[in-house]
């Protein structure tokens, strides 16, 4: 059998112009996926930083320089035994029995936290180097020491202004001299 087919130029055209959107949609209708696989860890945080209490300028509460950091200082000024003197107005002097007299002066603890559900911290403090013969460095009436941290609350709450007094003990023969300490706190939460 024979067959034969007379197609025209613009048949023939039509045709190869159907064939080539065909082609080019089936060619549009190629497709690939991919998938990413996301990994994160949220971490837990707290900052600590010191506040000059709101008393601050009063007998008792001398500001601290860099307030509102974690890194601060705090001047109490000139001190000596006979006849109650000391040189800053800011700092609480006393008497504390006929050997020692003691300069003291507050300031405010704020602890923070971040994605933690911890109800609350726990506070401690050490000093850096041991201190000299008849010298004590005191928090809230807590004795600090250099050869590890010492408790100063068990439970206190986040986000709230605590405040602590930082405590001199000075024996009233101690040599002249600077009396410089770096005491470090910690919080850990609960």
């Amino acid at each position: 059998m024979n067959c034969r087919f007379n197609l025209d130029g613009r048949k023939v055209l039509l045709i190869l112009s159907a064939m080539l959107c065909l082609l080019a949609a089936s060619a549009g209708a190629q497709t690939s996926s991919g998938q990413l696989t996301i990994t994160m860890s949220v971490q837990s945080s707290i900052s600590l930083v010191f506040q000059d209490n709101p008393s601050v300028g009063t007998t008792g509460f001398c500001p601290l320089t860099n307030a509102g950091t974690n890194n601060v200082g705090l001047d109490l000024g000139t001190a000596a035994f006979p006849g109650n003197f000391h040189t800053s107005t800011c700092v609480n002097y006393q008497h504390i029995t006929a050997a020692f007299y003691e300069v003291r002066s507050a300031f405010d603890v704020v602890v923070s936290k971040a994605n933690s559900s911890s109800p609350n911290y726990r506070l401690a403090a050490q000093i850096s180097t041991p201190p000299p013969n008849g010298v004590v460095w005191l928090v809230n009436n807590v004795t600090l020491t250099n050869t590890g941290f010492t408790a100063l609350d068990a439970a206190d709450n986040f986000g709230q202004r605590i405040t602590k007094t930082l405590q001199v003990q000075v024996r009233n023969n101690v040599p002249a001299q600077v009396l410089l300490e770096t005491i470090t706190f910690l919080a850990t939460a609960n």
